[in-house]
């Protein structure tokens, strides 16, 4: 049987050295992460978050009443070729930082039509969201599409469940059927919760019949939800750039989603912001940074690898990207390209320039959308850390 060798390698969260592991190719890496990492919630049909410049925002229904959109994300939902190619991108870009599971809200249709297109791509979770707003969809709607593609969620690559928006958006009508529908679906449930303001009494006021439907919370930040057996995807990356705060207790948070993949990338991409977050506590965070996704959607990680050339210090920083990325034992990314297209990180990220060019001609007011980025919600965190070793010392 092939074998890869690395000079180190991080296998479920832990740091190890010299190691050889199976794989579909005799190779040498200097570093290889197995599995990949895992990304818990993203919103790929979000080009525009309604950033205002200097502006942060107490919780998220006081963001999405009073941020400022220059792109009609309605409208960008409903155009399915737009949608559809904006997954397609997530996907790609997914891989290519290394990332072995994502798990998508948002539109189903645009999303499944994108997994259905690409020849590579990682685990990936499809949780249509619903809500009680213009240009969402129903727990009757995603029933309805669930039938239609019926057939795919038997492929080894996919999962699919539904995403409630919030207790808010939702209500408890529909909270319920979204979670009716879980069940007969046997299929994940996710929710925002606690974003900015605490939840957890609404929500056990709300919800009902849990016990047989695995719960994704996301952001969790105002409250606890560990004893009720609900799952925590932290997104610190949006968190920080809207709120200037995250999760602060590992012991909360399961995995780690990216929120906003076009912005901040995927979480492999985003590595750099967890040991950032998290150095104190590093094997924890690589963990759940991998593991934690899998575990979360009770996923197989078996033949999940990502390898490097670079020390381990260049990976965890994320100044390096993959050479190799493998999938269930399929080599799906080689020297840092995709292996059907050829396409690397680079070429992606320059066709999603041009996707948001089109929707900011199509669908907006002419102006492009404010971009915060990754090094943004770097320099926040630091900023946050030093702002908390100030206070524990006085």
């Amino acid at each position: 049987m092939p074998v890869i060798e690395a000079g180190a390698a991080i296998v479920r969260g832990r740091v190890l050295f010299e190691r050889r592991m199976p794989a579909p190719l005799n190779e040498y890496y200097d570093v290889v992460v197995t599995p990949g990492f895992s990304d818990t919630h993203a919103h790929p049909q979000v080009i525009d978050a309604g950033i205002i410049p200097g502006v942060t925002w107490n919780n998220s229904y006081e963001w999405l009443l009073t941020r400022r959109m220059v792109i009609d994300e309605a409208s960008v939902r409903n155009d399915i070729g737009l949608a559809s190619s904006l997954a397609g991108l997530t996907l790609k870009r997914a891989l290519l930082e290394g990332t072995t599971l994502i798990a998508l809200t948002g539109s189903f249709d645009a999303n499944i039509k994108a997994f259905v297109r690409l020849k590579e791509r990682p685990r990936t979770v499809l949780l249509p969201t619903v809500m009680k707003k213009r240009g969402w969809a129903t727990p009757n709607g995603v029933a309805d599409a669930y039938r239609r593609y019926a057939k795919y969620a038997r492929d080894d690559f996919l999962r699919i469940g539904v995403f409630v928006h919030s207790i808010k958006y939702a209500g408890r009508d529909m909270l319920h059927e979204a979670i009716q529908l879980a069940m007969r679906i046997r299929g994940p449930l996710g929710i925002h919760l606690s974003e900015g303001v605490p939840e957890k009494e609404e929500f056990i006021d709300s919800s009902c019949c849990l016990d047989n439907v695995r719960v994704v919370g996301v952001h969790c930040l105002n409250d606890d939800y560990s004893d009720l057996g609900i799952r925590c995807s932290s997104c610190p990356g949006s968190n920080l750039l809207l709120y200037e705060k995250y999760v602060p207790s590992l012991g909360r948070v399961t995995s780690f989603g990216s929120d906003w993949p076009h912005f901040l990338g995927t979480i492999g991409g985003q590595i750099g912001l967890i040991t950032e977050l998290y150095r104190d506590r590093l094997s924890e965070a690589l963990f759940k940074a991998t593991v934690g996704g899998y575990l979360d959607y009770n996923l197989n990680y078996s033949g999940d690898l990502v390898a490097f050339d670079g020390s381990i210090r260049d990976v965890l920083s994320g100044r390096v990207k993959p050479r190799l990325v493998v999938v269930n034992g399929i080599v799906v990314v080689y020297d840092g390209r995709l292996v059907s297209t050829g396409e690397s990180l680079g070429d992606v990220l320059k066709a999603l320039d041009e996707v948001v060019d089109y929707a900011v001609e199509v669908h907006g007011i002419g102006e492009k959308p404010v971009k915060l980025g990754l090094e943004d919600a770097v320099e926040r965190a630091r900023r946050v850390r030093r702002a908390s070793v100030r206070s524990e010392a006085r």
